[in-house]
């Protein structure tokens, strides 16, 4: 089943809340961030929490764009993680280690969020979306909807993450309105979101 509703990639806009800005020393991976070479790789090729920043050009919205390096430290049995689902920080509460399941994640409205680039092995590392505008020029698979809570329950401003109505095409963490200053800030909206269903 679908979650209740969703919204267009080119309407969003995430708030980094990871520590530390993106290291000027590294450059996006030499085969991608989806590349064999540092993603879903079983011992860290990046210092974990490394982030890197880069310019979406042509597909999507123009404008900048971060990824962070981490690790899926678990992930839901039935919804395995794929591109464009949302993880959250794990229930172990180790600052870098994520999870897309809403019953293995520190709790819904906490702290930051980042979304999978594709599938990966549970205790993998690998990187993430987890600022700015959707990198459609680098990982074109995150172009598309993400999922919200229901119909209506994003309009355009600040958005934090709830659980949702679990499916394979979104997981079980999506987007909701933030109600209060004790929600996590993980993002902004540039439109309403509507009937996913």
């Amino acid at each position: 089943m679908a979650s209740d509703g969703t919204i267009d990639s080119e309407k969003i806009m995430l708030f980094d809340g990871f520590p530390g800005a993106p290291d000027p020393r590294y450059g996006p991976p030499t085969d991608g961030f989806t590349g064999a070479l540092s993603h879903n790789v079983a011992a860290a090729a990046y210092p974990i929490g490394t982030k890197i920043e880069v310019r979406n050009t042509t597909l999507g919205i123009p404008g900048l764009s971060r990824f962070i390096y981490l690790k899926l430290e678990s992930q839901d049995g039935t919804h395995a993680l794929a591109a464009r689902h949302i993880v959250a920080l794990h229930s172990d509460a180790t600052p870098y280690d994520v999870t897309n399941d809403n019953g293995a994640d520190l709790a819904a409205q906490c702290g930051p969020i980042a979304v999978g680039l594709s599938a990966m092995t549970t205790d993998y590392y690998g990187w993430f979306w987890c600022g700015g505008v959707c990198p459609e020029d680098w990982v074109p698979a995150l172009g598309g909807l993400y999922a919200t809570l229901t119909p209506g329950t994003v309009a355009i401003g600040q958005f934090t993450h709830a659980d949702i109505t679990a499916s394979e095409t979104y997981g079980e963490i999506g987007l909701d309105v933030r109600n209060a200053v004790a929600e996590a800030l993980n993002g902004f909206a540039f439109a309403a979101d509507t009937d996913g269903a």
